[in-house]
């Protein structure tokens, strides 16, 4: 789709009202994209024209879909693409429980006699606050497009940040009479390409952030607290949180017990429509709806806190997925998402209550790193939240094996996560449909090829408020075990893994990311019967990538106990490209090493 303007309103939704195409068999021919800042009255805004020619490059008839975004702050003022009837249609994106925003495309066909097609469209951005970012990539290949921005003299407050720029694009900048003229061309630009497991968009691909709207951080937080000014009051507030709090002694346990009931009281849902996206719920019809999103949540959790005497204070942050710093660039490209902040005994606890299983002393891995704005009266504190390592979040494998009758294994299976881990099993868990619930679980104790036999599966822990989860189960492995002779061959590799299936970089352009830095660790610790002896302990393995350190080791422990253990600690979740053959290898090698095999001979 050509002319993607990127706002707090659309910046969540797939760039296409269609399957985005990653092949070059339409390109774009010639593409003029421009924006004039100016004023309707006293109010900023910008007009937006664009026109673009798409070109088929290919003997086969290709399908296309010119389109822009609209809504609330953005009003389309003209569409054209020849004789096509355009189509609207609201695009909500996935996990958004309201949004506002529309598309207008048209379905067109280039062919043979056909082969080029013109689009035209023309917008008006309304309240440039929500005016942050324009991207110049496209669906296709881009041949030749400009990109012209006019600022006049009177709003010489804005400046225009470039972000991820290569050699497909040059600038140029021109004073004509009153107006500050910026001009981009873009030559040969690659498609961009929606791939698996990439990289957030805006850390990749080229685009300029707008910045002005707000003349320094101190100015976004007035206007975000403005928008957070709402109705606190909650009916019955002190007999709720007597309730919530019963059997509390001491201060951590009433955070805990408060941060654990809106976790598990008040469903997330999103909101991402103009000023309900930036404005929070009251408190009371939170409670009373049982659902609200990241702001609402956190101005809840913050009222009940407050209520209890405790400095909470409401939070602007941006996720890992958004590369900027409120301080460098105010905008509200900077920040997507709301916590409460607990300032208590001389620390600050970051608490996101759109996480639904983690205690309030852990920090997410979606917000670590980044920065946080706090509420401070009329002004803010700006902190960095911590970065955790990998051995906070922990996804373990422990089996107790006995070896039966020399044909099979026997024993206890105990999974323990805590973390992001914690929060990933229990979210995928609880989602689950009712009669999958005990099925899930015991697959969880089983190998990747659900092989072995799991029965008595139960928790053993699995509230939030506990830094982890248990659970238990009894398991017969049969397929570890073979017996030639006098000799009994076993794989002590349990095949319960994470992470490990090969990235295809057959097609591939952009870097891979795997879910989260975390410590997976496999862990068998065999009890081997009297009469037998160990005639070949496998070697220990271990090598080292970028992304952190692959593991295992077969050791003696006493004198009838043999433990393997395999890891996997991965502190940088993000593979380049080039270097995804080298990760594909690392986990081959890995993989052959957890797979020999002891041998104990009778």
């Amino acid at each position: 789709m050509t002319n993607k303007i990127f706002t707090l309103l659309i910046g969540a939704l797939s760039l296409t009202a269609y399957a985005r195409p990653h092949h070059d068999d339409v390109f774009i021919s010639a593409c003029t994209d421009n924006y004039k800042f100016t004023t309707h009255g006293n109010t900023p805004v910008v007009e937006n024209s664009t026109e673009t020619e798409y070109t088929l490059n290919s003997a086969v008839n290709q399908k296309i879909q010119p389109g822009v975004y609209y809504g609330e702050f953005i009003s389309l003022d003209y569409a054209k693409c020849g004789s096509c009837k355009a189509a609207y249609k609201g695009v909500t994106p996935e996990n958004v429980f309201y949004d506002d925003t529309k598309v207008c495309f048209f379905n067109d066909e280039l062919w043979r006699k056909h082969p080029k097609a013109t689009a035209k469209f023309r917008r008006t951005f309304k309240d440039i606050h929500y005016f942050t970012r324009i991207y110049l990539s496209e669906d296709y290949l881009v041949k030749n497009k400009t990109v012209t921005i006019t600022i006049p003299t009177k709003l010489k407050g804005y400046r225009l940040v470039e972000r991820n720029f290569n050699g497909h694009i040059s600038t140029h900048r021109a004073k004509v009479g009153e107006d500050s003229v910026f001009t981009y061309t873009v030559t040969d630009l690659p498609a961009e390409r929606d791939e698996d497991n990439m990289p957030p968009f805006g850390t990749i691909y080229p685009h300029i952030v707008v910045v002005g709207p707000f003349a320094d951080y101190h100015a976004l937080y007035r206007w975000s607290r403005d928008m957070a000014d709402v109705d606190c009051t909650v009916p019955d507030i002190k007999t709720l949180v007597a309730d919530i709090t019963r059997g509390c002694k001491t201060d951590e346990e009433r955070i805990a017990a408060t941060y654990a009931w809106v976790q598990q009281n008040i469903r997330y849902v999103a909101f991402e429509a103009g000023v309900a996206g930036h404005r929070p719920d009251r408190p009371a019809e939170v409670i009373r709806k049982r659902y609200g999103d990241c702001k609402g949540m956190a101005l809840l959790l913050r009222t009940l806190l407050r209520e209890q005497g405790f400095d909470a204070r409401l939070t602007d942050i941006g996720t890992t997925s958004i590369p900027y710093r409120m301080n460098d660039l105010p905008t509200l490209a900077a920040a997507n998402h709301v916590i409460c902040t607990l300032l208590h005994g001389g620390k600050t606890y970051y608490l996101d209550a759109t996480y639904s299983y983690i205690p309030y002393d852990y920090v997410p891995l979606h917000i670590q790193g980044q920065q946080a704005m706090i509420e401070n009266g009329d002004d803010c504190l700006l902190a960095t939240v911590p970065s955790l390592p990998a051995e906070t979040s922990v996804d373990k494998l422990t089996y107790r094996y006995r070896l039966v009758a020399g044909n099979r294994l026997e024993g206890e299976a105990t999974y323990e996560l805590c973390g992001d881990m914690k929060e990933y099993f229990l979210t995928s868990y609880h989602t689950a449909e009712q009669g999958d619930k005990e099925a899930f679980l015991a697959n969880n104790l089983n190998a990747d090829n659900h092989s072995n036999t799991v029965t008595q599966v139960a928790w053993k822990q699995n509230s939030p408020w506990e830094k982890w989860a248990v659970l238990t189960g009894l398991v017969t492995n049969a397929n570890a075990v073979q017996t030639i002779d006098n000799e009994c061959y076993i794989e002590l590799n349990p095949h319960n893994n994470l992470f490990i299936a090969k990235i295809d970089t057959t097609d591939r352009v952009n870097d891979f990311c795997l879910p989260q830095p975390c410590n997976v660790i496999r862990q068998v610790e065999l009890t081997i019967p009297a009469g037998y002896r160990i005639t070949h302990l496998p070697a220990d393995f271990k090598t080292t990538v970028p992304q952190g350190t692959l593991s295992c080791s077969f050791a003696r422990r006493g004198t009838n106990k043999v433990v393997f253990t395999q890891r996997m600690q991965i502190s940088n979740k993000r593979i380049a490209r080039n270097d995804i053959p080298r990760w594909n290898e690392a986990v081959s090698q890995w993989t052959d090493a957890c797979n020999d095999q002891l041998i104990l001979k009778k």
